[in-house]
């Protein structure tokens, strides 16, 4: 299978920004059967804009048979949208959060497993350049780590997607969207152990689940370059629903300090995602753009002192594209049977801290 088939489910920002431009640029790996969404306004703008079969639901791309699906769906569908894919025999590429529930996972695994197709998680920022070039860093660091840090200022998509053709559709049926809410209220509360507060809710969905899940999944991969893992959360404050959430955890073993902060910020044309790994002896830090920007490279830069002397070196190993570079990871799984970098178990172990962070936050 050297051009498997693919299609699309979802086409909200981020397909429209990323996922179909990138496929179709991609046509010698992927050959495009087409793209679902429930607004037929949304269907008609894309097919006109780029010539592609645009189908009202999913079943209907199933009926197609492609090779692999895209779910870029509401969060509260990707499991239900995974497991009908499975059972059909297509490969998933599906994005983030897979589930809310760690067990939920456990679900979509075993169904991967019996299906003997793959499940790939849509972390982009796992295939970046310099995430990379900072796993490398860190496999020969030699000191002990003494704090992981996340610092993340976010305006939302607004001033980064001005420029580009997006378009929204206002005809989703009204019962759709209402069973979207219920769903998420429904998976949420079961993830939690309690139904939570609408606040809470909307705390736990945006910030932890939609936004760092991206910086607990990084900091998960990059702990393993050092043999460590994080611990179970120790503090959690959300500050008016999804304004803002400050959340703490420790590494397991050493008892390293992993903080990460998310705050809004609707009404600043400008976005911050910092990760730092600082040891005695030296600092790492990654800058990374907003994620609807492209042809803007992560920054890392790498803090060490001889005596007095600071030096810093900014490393830029590749301008090479984050969001293009997981679409030819997932190429290389399903067609060359190379290793998922982004597993269903690792989303599941993201959950874990997750809704660790979302019990601690309604327990006050």
């Amino acid at each position: 299978m050297t051009r498997p088939s693919i299609g699309i489910i979802g086409c909200g920002l981020i397909t429209q920004v990323e996922h179909l431009p990138n496929l179709l640029a991609l046509s010698s790996l992927f050959e495009m059967v087409g793209v679902v969404d429930p607004s037929a306004k949304v269907r008609a703008h894309l097919a006109k804009l780029h010539g592609v079969a645009a189908f009202a639901t999913a079943d209907e791309l199933f009926d197609r048979k492609p090779d692999c699906v895209v779910i870029a769906t509401p969060d509260a569908y990707h499991v239900d949208l995974t497991l009908a894919a499975l059972a059909r025999g297509i490969n998933v590429f599906v994005e983030k959060p897979l589930c809310y529930s760690p067990s939920e996972a456990v679900r979509v695994a075993k169904a991967r497993d019996a299906a003997g197709k793959v499940v790939q998680v849509g972390y982009m920022k796992r295939f970046d350049p310099a995430y990379l070039a900072l796993r490398d860093l860190l496999l020969a660091q030699e000191t002990e780590l003494k704090a992981v840090t996340v610092e993340v200022h976010d305006p939302d998509f607004w001033p980064f997607v001005a420029h580009r053709d997006v378009f929204f559709g206002d005809d989703v049926p009204a019962d759709l969207i209402a069973e979207n809410g219920r769903k998420r209220s429904e998976q949420i509360a079961i993830a939690l152990g309690t139904t939570p507060s609408l606040e809470a809710m909307k705390g736990f969905a945006g910030p932890l689940c939609s936004s760092l899940v991206h910086d607990v999944n990084l900091v998960n991969g990059a702990l393993s370059v050092l043999g460590l893992s994080a611990g179970r959360p120790s503090g959690t404050t959300l500050f008016k629903g999804d304004s803002g959430v400050a959340a703490i955890a420790q590494v397991v073993s050493s008892g390293a300090p992993l903080s990460f902060t998310w705050h809004a910020i609707p009404k600043l044309a400008h976005y911050s995602e910092r990760l730092t790994f600082t040891f005695e002896d030296a600092l790492f830090e990654l800058r990374f753009p907003s994620p609807y920007l492209n042809h803007q490279p992560t920054e890392l830069i790498e803090r060490r002192s001889s005596g007095l002397a600071l030096r810093e070196t900014l490393h830029r190993p590749s301008y090479a594209e984050a969001f293009v570079e997981e679409m030819r990871g997932f190429h290389g799984a399903v067609a060359n049977q190379k290793t998922v970098v982004n597993t269903v178990e690792a989303a599941g172990t993201d959950m874990e801290l997750l809704v660790g962070f979302g019990r601690l936050a309604i327990a006050g």
